[in-house]
């Protein structure tokens, strides 16, 4: 929390859920020199977290997986996914080596994710559609089981 800057995360709410995305983009990088290099680094997310508290960034799978056990620490309702970029709108391709995160919160599901470097700044509503947030838009559409698991993808 020391890193977000939050000293007060309150109970489990869609504003407070938004305010902890925004501080969490803002303030933890995103970073894969590990990757690059061809030494990936753990993801397991306890390790994640203390990665991250040690005061370095990461990529998805520890950015999104230190998010979710703060987000379940606090009580929200998270499930981790596997899922994938598509930057090529006119692609079906999805690669599934993304780790995404679907909170519920005040009766509503939200796509979160803290780990795809320049965006989404907040949570996205978890269905079809296309978004906007900083000039750039996301896509959400729903794919058929043959094409992908899970059913949903995200592109920027």
């Amino acid at each position: 929390m020391r890193r977000l800057r939050v000293t007060d995360p309150g109970t489990p709410s869609a504003e407070n859920l938004f305010a902890l995305h925004r501080a969490h983009v803002e303030r933890v990088p995103f970073e894969n020199p590990g990757i690059q290099l061809g030494r990936p680094p753990g993801i397991d997310p306890e390790l994640s977290v203390r990665r991250l508290a040690a005061g370095a960034g990461g990529y998805c799978f520890h950015l999104n997986g230190a998010f979710s056990a703060l987000l379940e620490t606090l009580g929200y309702d998270v499930t981790r996914h596997y899922g994938g970029v598509v930057p090529d709108p006119g692609s079906r391709d999805v690669s599934g080596d993304h780790l995404t995160l679907t909170v519920r919160v005040e009766g509503a599901e939200n796509l979160v994710d803290v780990g795809l470097g320049d965006g989404p700044h907040e949570p996205l509503p978890l269905r079809e559609g296309t978004y906007e947030q900083g000039g750039f838009p996301y896509a959400l559409e729903r794919l058929e089981p043959q094409e992908a698991e899970g059913g949903a993808r995200g592109a920027s």
